[in-house]
């Protein structure tokens, strides 16, 4: 397909330095790694039920007669999503041809940080093959159409309104930059409207199974996972939790109508977003930026809001969609070392948005959820969003106007 992720740090004009790069490849290497113990990680919560369920009495035993079947599905689950894992994994061989350079060794580099640390995988890691299978219901899933709508939709549909006039003999589509972009869904569904997308993403995680589905799957539901089967609470029915989500729910290229209008930056390690779009080859290449439950991840988001600003062309359009969850704010609490989180107020981030240059023209709040399993008894992961369009005009001029938007507000008493 077009548009497979490319080597990010030739996009960003950066070419790593040899300890910068071993750190790149202990870092690409540790996730392989990771994915490529997904089923021995899984397969110890298993353990933990079956291992209760031996501590009961005989007589309890007896009331749940169909637990010992209900782990022995769920092992299959786990098996079928190891396959999944499994295959796309495959893809990344240093000799493949088509990989991004900074992807294919995935799995030299997993067997060179196993032979470092062995076989056992940070539970976080864990977690983080996990949330893989549930983004891939998310954003790949006829499951997860309904979410998407509420954020992907919103978004596309603005886009849509924003540039309904662009000229049909205009030498380009509008151009729009997707940072935060995971699993590309969104990328790929403001291309087949017509426009280029680049879609730009830092988890090594998101960049394996977004490359192997955007290249490496053949058809439309192809694999069937299981993305719930490990979350034991809150399931009316054990057919809840263990049940198979085919994925993908359309073929990736059958979205991309014409060649050319997908690309991705796939930083991977190289330097995250701000980095990378705040060289001077990305000063005003856009057209518009969407971001989607995208600018709380930041350390700063301040400086998010220049780098945006410094990205799109005069007049471009900053279309944003998401919470204000502040991803570092507890960083300190499960890392070593300090991180810089500035947890701004969402008033706060707008008035500091019209400082950097932007004049705002939509702005309301919007139910969207984010992995929520729609079939659990809790519901805990639908956000009340910020959904706003901003102009990039000049800063002064934005300066002024938001200076009078202030002095129109009613006094407080």
């Amino acid at each position: 397909m077009q548009g497979q992720p490319g080597n990010g740090s030739a996009e960003a004009g950066a070419t790593p330095q040899p300890d910068q790069a071993a750190l790149e490849r202990e870092a690409l290497g540790r996730v392989a790694h990771a994915v490529r113990h997904y089923r021995s990680g899984a397969g110890l919560e298993v353990a933990r039920w079956q291992h209760n369920l031996n501590q009961l009495s005989e007589w309890h035993r007896a009331m749940v007669p169909q637990l010992a079947e209900k782990i022995a599905a769920a092992r299959q689950c786990i098996y079928r999503n190891h396959l999944f894992l499994s295959a796309m994994l495959a893809m990344f061989e240093e000799d493949s041809g088509w990989a991004p350079p900074h992807l294919a060794p995935a799995n030299a580099a997993a067997d060179e940080y196993e032979d470092k640390v062995g076989a056992a995988v940070a539970p976080q890691d864990h977690d983080k093959v996990r949330y893989v299978l549930k983004n891939c219901a998310r954003d790949w899933s006829a499951e997860g159409a309904a979410e998407r709508a509420q954020s992907y939709g919103r978004i596309t549909a603005e886009l849509r309104r924003l540039f309904a006039g662009w000229p049909a003999d205009a030498p380009q589509p509008p151009s729009v930059l997707v940072p935060g972009a995971g699993l590309a869904r969104l990328c790929l569904e403001i291309v087949n409207m017509g426009f280029q997308a680049q879609g730009n993403e830092f988890s090594y995680f998101m960049l394996l199974a977004s490359a192997y589905l955007l290249n490496g799957v053949e058809r439309a539901e192809q694999w069937t996972i299981h993305p719930w089967c490990t979350a034991s609470c809150n399931q009316p029915t054990v057919a809840d939790q263990l049940r198979g989500v085919p994925i993908p729910d359309v073929y990736p290229a059958e979205l991309v109508p014409a060649p050319g209008l997908l690309s991705m930056s796939a930083v991977g390690g190289r330097g995250d977003f701000a980095e990378v779009y705040a060289s001077p080859e990305y000063a005003e290449a856009f057209d518009a930026v969407a971001c989607c439950f995208f600018l709380d991840t930041a350390h700063n988001v301040l400086e998010y809001l220049e780098v945006i600003w410094h990205a799109l062309r005069p007049g471009g359009y900053f279309v944003n969609l998401g919470p204000l969850l502040y991803h570092w704010a507890d960083a300190h609490t499960y890392l070593e070392g300090e991180e810089l989180s500035v947890e701004l107020s969402l008033e706060e981030v707008k008035a500091a948005a019209a400082q950097v240059g932007f004049k705002l023209v939509r702005d309301e709040m919007v139910p969207a959820a984010f992995l929520c399993n729609e079939r659990s008894m809790m519901q805990s992961s639908t956000y009340n969003c910020a959904f706003w369009t901003m102009q990039k005009v000049d800063r002064a001029a934005a300066a002024t106007m938001a200076a009078g938007a202030a002095a129109d507000q009613p006094a407080a008493k």
